[in-house]
């Protein structure tokens, strides 16, 4: 109860506009914690995958990217420049207001790969936690075979923004009642939530395939991967695959759960990445 009194919604200045987030603010010298999720829905609607992150001394700041959620901006204008240049704000903020003792959160699938691009280009953060991960050219993570998702990338790029539905792929086997029930009760809560824009589609298109991705570059950060063992979306190889592709201070924790579980169990997640920002600040 007390944890909820606690937390703020702030704007933080982007250029000429303001990024939305949920911050929880323990004090001005604690290590502070950036969380990013798929902007399909608000940060607020997310914040019991982050929640249990403020049982510890630490500031949150949970943001929404600009043109998505409760930020300013238009989502047309959504890019993988658009994700870098958020995240450098909400960085300067919090160095200028806290300190520089910064960790990055990417979780809720595409929150993780948006993340990545960014844990790419930047040398700023002390360490990097993710659920979700963009295997450079390993395409297999969104379902689609590397030259379809070349097509798809090539089409986008044309069109003007417009959403199209993308709804989950099926899912049958362990847990499969609370995974499926997650998705549910978002359903319910917003029934236009698979309507997704082309452009943030193709921006996360863009960061398994386009020759200029940062991805290529790898994360040089401490770097702990989640890696789910009953996941809708990413077989257990595809989690491999990326994580033995870095070349940074790493870990790799199991869970052995269902894709939503970042929300489901986020006890679990949360204390991971907790305990893995301690040992890198």
């Amino acid at each position: 109860k007390e944890n909820q009194m606690s937390w703020k919604h702030i704007k933080i200045p982007n250029g000429d506009t303001m990024i939305f987030c949920n911050s929880f603010i323990t004090r001005k010298s604690s290590m502070n914690i950036v969380v990013t999720h798929t902007p399909i829905v608000t940060t607020l609607e997310m914040q019991k995958a982050y929640e249990p992150l403020a049982k510890h001394n630490v500031n949150i700041f949970a943001f929404d990217f600009s043109g998505t959620g409760k930020s300013d901006g238009y989502e047309k204008d959504f890019s993988r420049n658009s994700i870098v240049k958020d995240l450098d704000s909400v960085i300067t903020y919090i160095e200028k207001n806290y300190s520089s003792n910064i960790h990055l959160y990417g979780n809720t699938g595409i929150g993780g790969m948006f993340a990545q691009y960014y844990a790419c280009s930047d040398n700023k953060l002390k360490s990097f936690a993710q659920f979700a991960c963009v295997d450079y050219k390993n395409t297999t993570g969104v379902g689609y075979t590397y030259l379809t998702v070349k097509l798809l990338n090539f089409f986008f790029k044309f069109l003007p923004n417009f959403h199209i539905t993308v709804k989950p792929p099926k899912y049958k086997g362990y847990n499969e009642v609370y995974d499926n029930e997650f998705y549910k009760i978002f359903e319910k809560k917003n029934p236009h939530i698979w309507k997704n824009s082309t452009k943030i589609i193709n921006t996360m298109l863009e960061c398994f395939i386009a020759k200029d991705s940062k991805i290529k570059d790898g994360v040089n950060i401490p770097t702990l991967v989640f890696k789910t063992l009953h996941d809708r979306y990413f077989k257990t190889q595809y989690f491999d695959s990326y994580y033995n592709s870095l070349k940074c201070k790493k870990k790799l924790v199991e869970i052995n759960n269902v894709h939503n579980s970042y929300y489901i169990d986020s006890e679990k997640f949360c204390q991971e990445a907790y305990d893995w920002f301690v040992e890198n600040q």
